[in-house]
């Protein structure tokens, strides 16, 4: 009998675990959110489940990373630092790599930044992302971009200005994403600094990192062509684990420092990397922000369960905001892609793929990046970590002469990329060649 009654018991609790579910999956408050609000206020704002534009219309921001930038990453880096330290490239050692190069001087190395910064992405980048139908791009920048020896100085915004302008000039949102915070908030080499987990536990850094979202709100307040602040990209509580409380209470500082300056413009909030790694916002008391998760399935699942497992849990944090997949990809598969687009269209998600330009020669030939960083199906080889891909091989600034690097700098422009099988499925999905 008492074997009857526990199956029975664990019976039930699986059939209700099972309707709970079902229903945190088809639950979607997104569908009857309306197409216009009234009191917009000329900026993209969130108003319960979605984002609408300045006019009050329900808006999808759809659109790509520009990584690779302002930050450069070891794995589809142009720039290479040899021997120097460990040797890996991140954005702090290849600027300490090029100080110690006794063929620069620091103002040659200083000039030799800017000549990659302008010459990696241009205008007529950013008239290509408006050409293929997209309408925002994520600028992923360090507060070494903005930094010099830890404080702004004259133009520190010039480079991120102009970025900001040419979205402008081109009908283009910009969402301005905080990669790297004083001590790296991952300890992550997309962090601009692999080498450090010192950002939540160091005052002096907490406090920077506060200041410099204080100047920066300060600097774009009342700036339209900027959708919002992406305010510190894929926390971590402790190095290679997933993000927590830890995060979401620094998430509170930070808001808290930009909303004393701006009161207008969207707020990012990054959950790393499930729904279920965050914290019950409500606490916090937030307005006008918006959830944001970054799916890269590296599982064995589908691209739709993958999709589907957020999607619950978003409902189950009980979340009711606007959800922006700020980065993601699908890698080799048409069929893949097409998922994606199509479950963000159902579902009002904005999202940005990672990338629009990557350099290819090292994830191509490099077993130890390309073990981590290539998803290839059976027979392919088509990568599309970027719309636009580059071959060319890296340059060592820890040794190579002042021409060489600035050769090979003004050389990875997008001129000498290819187009991927990504461009193609952007430009058919954004042009509605893909059909429903």
């Amino acid at each position: 009998m008492a074997a009857i009654i526990i199956l029975c018991a664990v019976g039930a609790i699986i059939v209700i675990n099972a309707a709970l579910c079902l229903y945190f999956l088809y639950k979607d408050g997104n569908r009857a959110a309306p197409q216009h609000i009234d009191h917009a206020n000329s900026f993209i704002q969130a108003r319960g489940t979605a984002l609408y534009d300045g006019e009050g219309n329900i808006i999808q921001l759809k659109g790509v990373n520009l990584g690779n930038w302002f930050i450069q990453e070891p794995w589809m880096s142009v720039a290479d630092v040899g021997r120097f330290d460990t040797g890996v490239y991140t954005q702090r050692r290849g600027r300490e790599a090029m100080k110690a190069n006794p063929a620069l001087t620091d103002g040659q190395a200083d000039e030799l930044e800017q000549i990659y910064i302008q010459s990696y992405i241009d205008e007529r980048d950013f008239k290509t992302i408006a050409d293929l139908g997209m309408n925002v791009v994520r600028i992923p920048f360090s507060y070494m971009n903005l930094e010099k020896d830890g404080r702004l100085g004259d133009g520190a915004f010039d480079a991120l200005d102009r970025a900001v302008e040419l979205c402008r000039k081109n009908g283009l949102y910009a969402i301005l994403d905080l990669h790297g915070g004083h001590g790296s908030q991952n300890m992550d080499h997309h962090s601009g600094d692999d080498a450090h987990f010192d950002l939540y536990f160091n005052e002096n850094n907490r406090r920077a990192t506060v200041e410099l979202w204080k100047q920066i709100a300060r600097h774009y307040r009342g700036n339209r062509t900027v959708a919002g602040y992406d305010l510190l990209n894929e926390p971590r509580r402790e190095p290679h684990r997933y993000g927590g409380r830890i995060n979401f209470d620094y998430y509170d500082a930070l808001y808290r420092a930009v909303r004393a300056e701006d009161p207008d413009h969207l707020i990012f909030i990054e959950c790393f990397s499930f729904p279920v790694n965050g914290a019950r916002i409500k606490k916090y008391g937030w307005k006008n922000i918006c959830m944001e998760y970054h799916i890269y399935n590296l599982t064995p699942f589908s691209q739709k369960t993958c999709l589907n497992v957020y999607r619950m849990m978003h409902n189950f944090m009980a979340y009711k905001t606007p959800v922006f997949i700020g980065e993601w990809n699908a890698y080799g598969r048409e069929k893949d892609w097409l998922t994606y687009f199509r479950y963000f269209d159902k579902m009002g998600w904005s999202f940005c793929s990672w990338t629009y330009k990557t350099n290819a020669y090292k994830y191509r030939r490099d077993k130890q990046f390309k073990n981590l960083y290539v998803r290839t199906h059976k027979g392919s080889e088509n990568l599309n970590w970027g719309i636009f891909e580059l071959d060319m091989p890296t340059v060592d600034i820890s040794s190579a002469t002042y021409e060489e690097i600035s050769k090979a700098y003004r050389a990875a422009k997008t001129d000498n990329a290819e187009r991927s099988g990504a461009c193609k499925f952007w430009r058919d999905y954004l042009n509605g060649q893909h059909g429903d």
